[in-house]
């Protein structure tokens, strides 16, 4: 009979599982990656939301625009210039082309934009959102689009700015804008934060 001797047995290898001090270590380093992504991942985020409310400005006056082609007027019934929201007034009514809409008698679609997302406040966010004949649309802070409609068509709309920076008034039939993100809960935003048409 053969004896068996230490040297005989399978030596286990000394790398075949992280000791404590090598796993704290991946964890240290895992959390300084998770730091430094973070921030990073918020100014992308801020970056997208803020694309995304230049092309939604752009695309409201696209559609006011072509509703203008369509029907030969502007998506407004009175005789003065007007100053819209798109929470408060039913302009997305108007251009989605809900069905039976005094002002879109065709029911043609001028603006299709996409549908908000709930915020975790519940509050819709980036979109149109309402029922089929109540359309509203939020920015991607989940504050209105703004618009003021040249309805004399005097090819002339006062400039909305409250610090009065640049002309008085614009020389447009149209203009859109978010006030962007909000800097304080209920204040207004700074007209250099604004996102416009013009």
């Amino acid at each position: 009979m053969r004896s068996l001797s230490l040297n005989s047995l399978p030596r286990r290898s000394r790398f075949a599982a992280f000791t404590l001090i090598e796993l704290l270590i991946v964890i240290v380093i895992i959390a300084i990656l998770a730091a430094v992504a973070f921030p990073v991942y918020g100014m992308v985020m801020e970056t997208v939301r803020k694309t995304e409310a230049e092309k939604d400005v752009q695309d409201l006056k696209q559609a006011i625009s072509s509703y203008q082609l369509e029907y030969g007027k502007l998506p407004y019934g009175g005789q003065q210039d007007v100053e819209l929201n798109t929470e408060d007034d039913d302009i997305i009514s108007i251009l989605a082309g809900v069905e039976g809409h005094p002002l879109n008698t065709r029911g043609k679609p001028f603006y299709q934009g996409k549908r908000a997302k709930d915020a975790r406040g519940g509050e819709p966010v980036g979109g149109i959102h309402g029922e089929a004949d109540n359309l509203k649309m939020a920015d991607p802070w989940g504050q209105p689009y703004y618009i003021i409609i040249d309805a004399n068509y005097d090819n002339k709309v006062q400039n909305p700015d409250p610090n009065g920076a640049g002309e008085v008034e614009l020389r447009q039939k149209v203009i859109v804008w978010s006030e962007g993100k909000p800097r304080e809960k209920g204040a207004a935003n700074d007209p250099r934060d604004w996102h416009t048409s013009w």
